[in-house]
């Protein structure tokens, strides 16, 4: 039979281990580094959990995800050999040791410093600490609505540790882009970059600055904003086709200006109270749509106007003028069918007189059109059906055009 002896460390070693290397001169307030001509090197990995929220009316960011941290401190080694032969590492309180205090720069609320004091610390014999930190992570993030709802957004969290210059401490991230081993995605928003890097700001300090560039997830926005905003827009148009004796002109055009105006608000309550370049562009496009909706209202309650007077009150002449631009043409008189019975050369004679005098009558009429007020309200819907039907064509269009550039 064949034995193997094994070395494993006991209860006692790990406790020998923490009163040997914890002494009472170890002093948690001043940062490792035998030699202080070099700074001291901590390397950061940034684990992305998730994005827990965005909200552009406040400018507030927030993602969940864990900072690990490690750095070599040279007055916490040991041989392994001397503590059971295999005691290379040991779990210790975060507050025994140094931490780096890292503070966010951008930070939404109160100062807090990242981690919690009854974290604990993964401690290697070579000195090594590796400590991970899951936290929320805050931070103002000013957003540009300017294509809104189809808008990119890159918000930042930077990271500096207080009171130590880039000569004494060197954060140095271990890979160029956050971990999204863990990331869950979100429902609004698709994560299209991260970046993690370092760089020195003008109080010559160093930060740690992290970035996430998202794209709003813009299917929803597509089916309950922007499609019926369009559909609106030319239902507005349907008004020119009711008939005037309806009755139902002005409550059609202003339930759907209503309309316009509800959507409009909608949007406002959504973004933040900001000057350029915040405001989006679709809310000039409701703006316009809503402006020429207050148009079309005024341009149906004139054109009932002309259609409620009495044909014996005269037309003025620029009216008259408008009605022959809009239209196209004159309206005559009904020229009458007349029937001629040929009888004789005689009767033959006679319905050649008649004829002639007919004609003279409808040239007279040509030179002197008769206008009535029905017929200027006509010229008037189709004046306000071409005018706001290109307008709100043309808006839509330069939109979508827009829109089309930034996707």
């Amino acid at each position: 039979m064949l034995f193997i002896h094994c070395e494993a460390y006991s209860f006692s070693d790990e406790q020998s281990l923490h009163t040997a290397i914890f002494p009472a001169s170890y002093d948690n307030n001043v940062r490792p580094g035998e030699n202080r001509s070099i700074p001291l090197q901590i390397n950061i990995t940034f684990y992305f959990k998730s994005i827990k929220e965005f909200d552009e009316s406040v400018s507030k960011f927030s993602i969940t995800g864990a900072l690990e941290v490690s750095w070599l401190d040279h007055r916490l080694t040991w041989d392994p050999a001397t503590y059971g032969g295999d005691l290379d590492l040991t779990i210790i309180p975060q507050k025994k040791v140094w931490i780096p205090f890292l503070v966010n720069m951008l930070m939404y609320d109160a100062l807090e410093e990242v981690g919690h004091s009854d974290m604990n610390v993964r401690l290697e014999s070579s000195g090594r600490l590796n400590w991970v930190s899951p936290n929320i992570f805050e931070s103002t993030c000013d957003a540009d609505l300017s294509y809104y709802p189809f808008d990119y957004q890159t918000c930042f969290l930077r990271f500096y540790i207080p009171g130590f210059m880039p000569t004494e401490i060197d954060l140095v991230p271990v890979r160029q882009t956050m971990n999204l081993a863990e990331y869950i995605e979100n429902a609004l928003w698709d994560v299209t970059e991260t970046k993690v890097y370092t760089t020195i700001d003008n109080l010559k300090l160093q930060e740690l600055v992290m970035s996430v560039t998202m794209k709003r997830r813009s299917v929803y926005y597509i089916s309950s904003l922007v499609l019926p905003v369009a559909f609106l827009s030319i239902l507005q148009l349907a008004v020119f086709f009711m008939p005037p004796e309806s009755g139902e002109r002005v409550g059609f055009v202003t339930t759907v200006l209503l309309a316009v105006a509800v959507y409009l608000t909608l949007i406002q309550d959504k973004l933040p109270e900001g000057s350029e370049p915040s405001v989006a562009y679709l809310s000039y496009k409701l703006l316009g749509d809503f402006m020429v909706g207050v148009l079309m209202t005024i341009g149906v309650i004139i054109g009932l106007i002309f259609y409620s007077r009495e044909d014996g009150v005269d037309i003025p002449n620029y009216l008259r003028t408008f009605h022959k631009l809009i239209l196209g043409r004159k309206l005559c008189i009904t020229r009458e069918k007349r029937k001629v019975t040929w009888t004789d050369n005689e009767g033959a004679m006679d319905s050649t007189v008649v004829e002639k005098v007919a004609d003279d009558d409808i040239r007279s009429n040509e030179s002197s059109p008769l206008v009535t007020w029905r017929e200027v309200g006509q010229a008037t819907d189709r004046f306000c059906l071409i005018m706001f039907g290109f307008v709100l064509i043309n808006c839509n269009l330069i939109y979508i055009v827009v829109i089309a550039t930034i996707n």
